[in-house]
C-alpha cells in the first residue's frame, strides 16, 4: 500500500521546474545579507549620535552645575537658600 502510494508520487511530473531553485536561494541569501549589513550601518550610526548626544549633555550640565552654585554661600537647608520649599510656598525671605 505505502510502496504503490510512493511509486505513484515518483511517477507523477513536477510542480514546477528546479532548474533556477539554487540560483533563486542565492539571490534570497544575497538580498538578505545587504539588507542586513545596511541595517548594521544604520544602527552603528544611531549609536555614534546618541553618545555624542550622552557626552554632549554630560558635558554641558557639568560646566553649567560648576557656574550655577544653586545651594549658594548658605547650604542647601538654609532658610535664605532661594529654592527652599518654605520659601516657594510662602514668598523669598526679605
Amino acid at each position: 500500500m505505502l510502496q504503490e502510494e510512493l511509486s505513484a508520487l515518483a511517477r507523477a511530473p513536477l510542480d514546477r521546474s528546479l532548474d533556477g531553485l539554487e540560483s533563486g536561494i542565492w539571490r534570497v541569501v544575497e538580498a538578505k545579507t545587504s539588507e542586513r549589513r545596511a541595517y548594521r550601518g544604520i544602527v552603528t550610526m544611531q549609536l555614534v549620535i546618541l553618545a555624542i548626544g550622552v557626552a554632549g549633555s554630560l558635558g554641558f550640565g557639568r560646566q553649567w552645575a560648576t557656574t550655577h552654585n544653586a545651594a549658594g554661600p548658605h547650604g542647601v537647608f538654609s532658610p535664605y537658600t532661594r529654592l527652599v520649599a518654605s520659601n516657594l510656598l510662602v514668598g523669598e525671605p526679605r
